[in-house]
């Protein structure tokens, strides 16, 4: 699913150029939900099909329909990129906390403990039981038809501003004279704006408007890249395991679900949180606290085992919170470093990181945790956070005048 999002981020926004703002989110939309509807047939045929359907199609819809809403809104407060990012994937994320309960309702509603285990992983607990099983493929059609639905409904509530909204924008804007004299200062003898350099009313914008093309050639690019691969491991992590971890100490499926529908919204709130903190400081700041804190929270969940069902609760609520941050913070990031022009398939290049670590975060405990353990793979995770705070201590992007954003 991640490889499928990271493949087809970059092309969301070439598409965003051919179709438009709508047509894409629901193309890309439409793509996701066809991909969970043929899950009906594919999880009762092979398990390879099974993720190409619910796997990559499933994440290349993801892709596609990802990029529009985010373009757009930075289009509209384009002063508050972090808080509109933050706001934007912050339905991303939040979504969990809905559909969580949904999915468990409806598969385990009589709130079944798993019963069985694997020989070589005791701790880890499934379920066999034809009452559960049963609800499973079914609950992909539900769940489909409902996805459809409300994309359908999101896309005809998107809108770009007009022309004359963004004249208003403009005029309003507190940074509009400092924009004018940035952009008399990049004129040439003839009295010619250097095209490599936008009028943005972003003023911790770096003011470069560059093309796919240049940014690859950046060094802030690739620290970009490389801090999202490593910020991505955890949470690819966190979220695929954080209920196996809890089985080890905990049999309450339905309190299970119940920390995942709450740390859905630490997730979303987090995004919104760490945007607004990008728009009061900078990308470079709010990172470093992200990297730090993230790396404290997944060390000190070893302890969770014996701070029972409340530790476990605060600490993957905290862990969601924390690092949903990458999500709001990077487009941010994107946007500032290298304009909002190209900013659709720049961001999706930025993005296309998750195409290696998507695999390597899923297979990582695979190969790992028999040799580390819980708390050797908890113990990897916090060192990968802290390569990304070192990589983000050495972002640096220049305004042409010569000034750091």
């Amino acid at each position: 699913m991640i490889c499928g999002q990271g493949l087809m981020m970059p092309f969301s926004g070439f598409l965003l150029t051919k179709l438009g703002l709508r047509l894409t989110t629901l193309l890309g939309g439409w793509i996701m939900s066809a991909g969970m509807l043929l899950s009906y047939l594919t999880i009762q045929s092979s398990f390879y099909v099974l993720a190409i359907t619910y796997g990559f199609m499933f994440g290349a819809g993801v892709g596609i329909a990802y990029v529009p809403p985010l373009v757009c809104s930075m289009k509209w407060l384009p002063e508050k990129k972090g808080l509109a990012n933050g706001f934007v994937v912050a339905g991303f994320g939040g979504g969990a906390f809905i559909f969580n309960q949904v999915q468990t309702a409806y598969i385990n509603p009589n709130n079944i403990a798993p019963n069985i285990s694997l020989p070589k992983h005791p701790d880890e607990k499934y379920f066999d039981d034809p009452e559960v099983l049963d609800n499973v493929p079914s609950s992909f059609l539900i769940l489909g038809a409902t996805y459809a639905v409300m994309q359908l409904i999101g896309v005809l509530l998107l809108f770009e501003p007009q022309e004359q909204s963004r004249d208003k924008i403009q005029k309003n804007s507190p940074s509009s004279e400092k924009e004018k004299l940035l952009n008399a200062n990049n004129e040439d003898e003839d009295g010619h704006v250097d095209p490599s350099i936008e009028t943005t009313l972003d003023p911790k914008g770096s003011g470069l408007n560059l093309r796919p093309t240049e940014i690859v050639k950046t060094r802030a690019f690739w620290i970009l890249w490389w801090t999202f691969f490593l910020n991505s491991l955890g949470p690819i992590f966190v979220s695929a395991l954080y209920k196996a971890f809890g089985q080890t100490f905990i049999s309450d499926d339905n309190f299970l679900a119940l920390v995942g529908a709450f740390s859905a919204v630490g997730n979303a709130g987090g995004r919104i949180f760490w945007g607004i903190l990008a728009d009061m400081f900078s990308y470079k700041t709010a990172m470093l606290f992200l990297c730090s804190t993230f790396t404290v929270f997944i060390l000190t969940i070893m302890a969770a085992p014996y701070g029972g069902k409340p530790m476990f609760f605060i600490w993957i609520f905290m862990i969601f919170f924390i690092f949903s941050g990458s999500f709001s913070l990077f487009p941010t990031a994107t946007a500032r470093a290298f304009g909002s022009e190209h900013v659709g398939i720049n961001y999706g290049l930025v993005f296309s990181s998750n195409i290696i670590s998507g695999p390597i975060g899923a297979l990582l405990p695979i190969v790992l945790q028999d040799t580390l353990g819980w708390n050797g793979m908890f113990g990897l995770l916090s060192g990968f956070s802290v390569i990304g705070f070192i990589l983000t201590v050495m972002f640096n992007v220049k305004r042409p005048t010569g000034e750091n954003i």
